[in-house]
């Protein structure tokens, strides 16, 4: 049985932001003795042990977001959601208060108890900051899907769908809300959890940068957060190895780290045997995120705290088994492939199965002869209600465009401009007539982004996906796989066989409703001449 996040939530084993009813909390909870990791001027690391009042500590989860530009980092969250389940269960036993900031996105939870609660609390004067002497932390470059980087937007709109939030957590905000918790609360020590390190951890109001300079005594759990990435696969620069620079600093210049599942082991409030880690995988493409690749991709595998797994993978699909192939070194993928990976101890899986798809690009067609634009055109029907031959177009919507967005505005497909083409809203069919000349058909397709222009997508650049399809007289000749924003444009270039009557281009949303699902058909049209 492949065991997988995707079956641990049908399993009803995480959760939700549903508020979750929780464990019963420990009245009188005895101290914990913390093992601080720090580092000094020469970077080796030293511990010491610390004796710390879980009702005194508070674990301060940072922008734990439901998506991001980057589609590895939005997988890397993903990863860590399962084990920050499972320690958040295990700090409300003990009597920890958990404090959750998704900061640009927590206005989305007015309404929302945990949230009220904070902004009806009665504010303490916001702490006067004594300055850290701290030299700049490594920059990874923001984007950990390789040289075809992902284009910036803040298309996040809330935290992450499984996480589980406790009906006594927190959802505060600023640096005041915080430090008001903290001194209602006679909080003395906050453990900081979340992503990403060097930038929300650092840089945010409610970080552990300000907190500290505020004097409470901050903690990094490093088995809990997760640097803002990068990825150069030839020179052996991951995001596991950009973290652990980035922790490395934080333990040299900031705060002590633990890794907190052992030092809720230590008390008997983790599990050893539940399997809490997938698999991570870079870049880290989706069935609804896919990477595009054009050429070869390079791909690595690894699974940070499992150590001894022996990771396995398959590239058709299949179930990955102790006796798939054993990854060693990263893998130079030149076709489409889906793979699957899992993590085996003796056989056993001690890691959740992941799953990254990625879609080989074809060759660049060439220009079109004929503009489809100037082909006969049978049929146009977007989004609305058809009833006898009647179309009737939905509320903010359009017929196709040609050679204009759907909004009316310049085609444009990630950064680039192009003069002809066909503008839509998912769903879409163009039907056009075929004359014998035509011999292939060419196109570039893929998702407008002019959402882009206002405040970089905010809260809406996570939602456009659409899928392109040609059928023929009827039959599908080709498709893309699910398009998202900023994407490379996806190349169409297929023969038409003699004798065809008909061309239909079809745009469909990818399963998941069709908000926000403008898309263009570019340099699309008929190549003529001889066979």
């Amino acid at each position: 049985m492949v065991i997988t996040l995707a079956s641990l939530l049908s399993a009803g084993m995480t959760g939700s932001t549903m508020p979750y009813a929780g464990p019963p909390v420990a009245q009188h909870p005895a101290p914990l003795i913390f093992s601080l990791q720090t580092r000094g001027e020469d970077g080796a690391p030293t511990t010491r042990d610390e004796a710390i009042d879980p009702r005194k500590t508070a674990v301060v989860v940072v922008d734990p977001w439901n998506f991001h530009w980057c589609k590895t980092a939005t997988m890397r969250v993903d990863a860590l959601i399962p084990r920050l389940n499972h320690s958040l269960v295990a700090c409300r036993e003990l009597g920890k208060t958990d404090i959750l900031c998704p900061s640009d996105v927590v206005d989305n939870y007015v309404g929302w108890p945990q949230r009220e609660i904070v902004l009806a609390m009665e504010k303490r004067p916001e702490p006067l900051l004594q300055p850290i002497q701290c030299p700049a932390p490594p920059d990874g470059g923001g984007c950990a899907c390789g040289h075809d980087r992902c284009v910036v937007n803040y298309g996040w709109d809330g935290m992450h769908p499984d996480l589980r939030i406790g009906p006594d957590d927190l959802i505060p905000d600023t640096l005041q809300e915080v430090w008001t918790i903290c001194q209602d609360r006679q909080l003395t020590h906050l453990i900081y959890v979340g992503v990403h390190t060097q930038v929300c951890l650092l840089g945010k109001p409610m970080g552990l940068r300000n907190l500290k300079s505020a004097g409470m005594q901050c903690i990094l759990a490093r088995d809990l957060t997760d640097a803002h990435p990068g990825y150069d696969p030839q020179q052996g620069f991951t995001p596991d190895a950009h973290t652990a620079e980035v922790v490395a600093h934080f333990e040299r210049y900031l705060a002590p780290t633990i890794m907190l599942s052992d030092e809720l082991a230590k008390i008997g409030k983790w599990d050893q045997t539940a399997l809490v880690d997938p698999v991570r995988i870079t870049p880290w493409g989706t069935t609804h995120r896919p990477h595009l690749f054009a050429d070869e991709v390079t791909v690595t595998l690894s699974a940070p705290w499992q150590p001894d797994a022996e990771l396995r993978y398959t590239t058709d699909g299949s179930e990955p088994t102790a006796h798939s192939s054993l990854y060693e070194t990263p893998l130079k993928l030149h076709e489409s492939a889906r793979l699957l990976v899992g993590g085996f101890v003796n056989g056993e899986r001690v890691c959740l199965d992941s799953e990254g798809v990625f879609d080989k690009l074809a060759a660049m067609p060439p220009k079109p002869d004929i503009l489809l634009s100037e082909a006969k055109l049978l049929r146009d029907v977007g989004h609305g209600h058809s009833y006898g031959g009647v179309i009737r177009t939905a509320p903010h919507m359009r017929p196709a465009q040609i050679d204009l967005s759907h909004e009316g505005l310049p085609l444009r497909l990630r950064g680039e401009t192009y003069e002809h083409g066909f503008g839509v809203q998912a769903p879409n069919q163009l039907m056009f007539a075929l004359r014998p000349e035509y011999r292939r058909f060419v196109a570039l397709a893929g998702v407008d982004e002019h959402i882009l222009e206002t405040a970089n997508g905010s809260n809406q650049a996570m939602h456009p996906s659409v899928v392109f399809k040609v059928f023929i007289d009827g039959r599908e000749a080709a498709r893309s796989p699910v398009m998202r924003i900023s994407y490379q444009p996806w190349r169409f270039d297929l023969p038409i066989p003699p004798g065809s009557r008909v061309i239909s281009l079809t745009t469909t949303d990818a399963g998941n409703g069709n908000k926000e699902d403008l898309a263009n058909w570019v340099d699309c049209g008929f190549v003529t001449g001889s066979p």
